[in-house]
């Protein structure tokens, strides 16, 4: 089902040179050969003043054949105070890695990473247990179970949603597959508690699309997805059910592509994507049911981009421009972006979280520099 959308303009306000943002930028110890990369941040208030933190990157290395995380915790001021970065490694049995998703439970800051093994055709999960009592290795602190073994080809897309009757995480990956023969379709699959996983089709006999890692999200306990398919451009399919294969489809913008970053909260929902070298929005409004779009920056590099919208319900943007990592953010007149000048940023794989527990958000932007090594911005 397509619906009406509605295109506007709006410009955006360059700081550049000396108004660059001046942001703490600084490598994650121990990361080096890093390739594919995603990040999750959660934090709980578990009340009398007590409260925790986490922030998690998973990466690949170069060779494609192994997937890490870089993890740190805190129950105190941010970014100062918290507990140095450790290193873990979560499963060393992958051929040759083709993308990877993350994401932390905001009931206890369980991780969960997605990722796809190409030359095996497999979508795995891996969770972490703790306690050296994962299934991943000896000794492991993680748990790794395969989730579709049939044509599975690029890039997932995980998120979770814990369940208070349940007592566990119900969580939902998006991801590709391909035969043999070129069929393409865009695939769901869903797992509930320690229930077995089940899967649907949410569009058979596709062009070739592309999805970030964080390309998912939850607009309470409904699946959306967001992605860009060659010849056809930037759609947007949400669950309606029943069935498992049962969503609706809107075509957003027929000239977008690239990886689209998705995030949906309180009735609303945000995109972004690359129209050539334009990086565009678009904001769906829940009265009409229509999507607008504008444009944010122009001039900027690669399609590697992510999404977040804030404790104001404006949605944030990371991206590279300039060799250098990014942020865009919404305001009531209008996007204003800021870059930093760090030599070594370089900015490739920006992805964007945020630290909502301060009095005024504060953005963690994780990317790689020039020499494959994991770098953190905080704003």
């Amino acid at each position: 089902m397509l619906r009406g959308i509605r295109f506007t303009m709006a410009a955006a306000v360059l700081l550049v040179g000396s108004e660059a943002m001046a942001w703490s930028t600084g490598p994650i110890p121990g990361t080096s050969a890093v390739g594919h990369t995603a990040q999750g941040y959660a934090w709980k208030d578990w009340g009398g003043g007590a409260w925790s933190k986490w922030h998690s990157v998973a990466y690949s290395d170069t060779t494609g054949d192994v997937v890490m995380v870089a993890r740190r915790e805190a129950n105190v001021g941010f970014p100062s105070g918290w507990l140095p970065w450790v290193i873990e490694t979560v499963d060393e049995s992958v051929n040759f890695l083709n993308g990877l998703s993350m994401t932390i439970g905001k009931e206890d800051g369980t991780e969960f990473i997605a990722y796809v093994d190409v030359d095996t055709h497999r979508l795995k999960v891996a969770r972490r247990v703790g306690g050296n009592a994962g299934n991943c290795g000896v000794l492991s602190q993680w748990d790794c179970e395969t989730v579709d073994s049939v044509d599975v080809v690029r890039t997932p897309s995980i998120e979770v949603r814990y369940d208070a009757g349940l007592q566990d995480y119900i969580v939902h990956v998006v991801y590709t597959t391909e035969t043999s023969a070129g069929v393409r379709s865009l695939k769901y699959a869903g797992k509930t508690g320690g229930n077995p996983w089940f899967t649907g089709t949410i569009k058979a006999n596709t062009n070739p699309i592309r999805l970030a890692s964080d390309a998912i999200a939850l607009d309470g306990a409904t699946p959306l997805v967001a992605f860009a398919e060659s010849s056809v451009g930037v759609q947007v399919s949400r669950f309606v059910g029943p069935s498992l294969g049962t969503w609706t489809t809107t075509l957003i913008d027929a000239n977008g592509g690239g990886y689209v970053s998705m995030d949906a909260r309180s009735l609303r929902r945000e995109i972004v994507y690359t129209s050539n070298n334009d990086l565009k929005s678009a904001s769906w409004s829940f009265l009409t049911g229509n999507w607008t779009v504008s444009t944010v920056d122009t001039a900027v590099q690669g399609s590697y981009l992510s999404l977040v919208i804030d404790d104001a319900f404006k949605p944030q943007i990371a991206y590279r421009k300039g060799s250098a990592p990014w942020l865009a953010k919404r305001g009531t007149s209008g996007w204003s972006t800021t870059g930093t000048v760090t030599p070594t940023a370089a900015g490739y794989n920006p992805s964007l979280q945020l630290d909502t527990h301060p009095a005024t958000d504060t953005a963690i932007l994780v990317h790689t520099n020039s020499n494959h090594v994991l770098h953190v911005t905080y704003e």
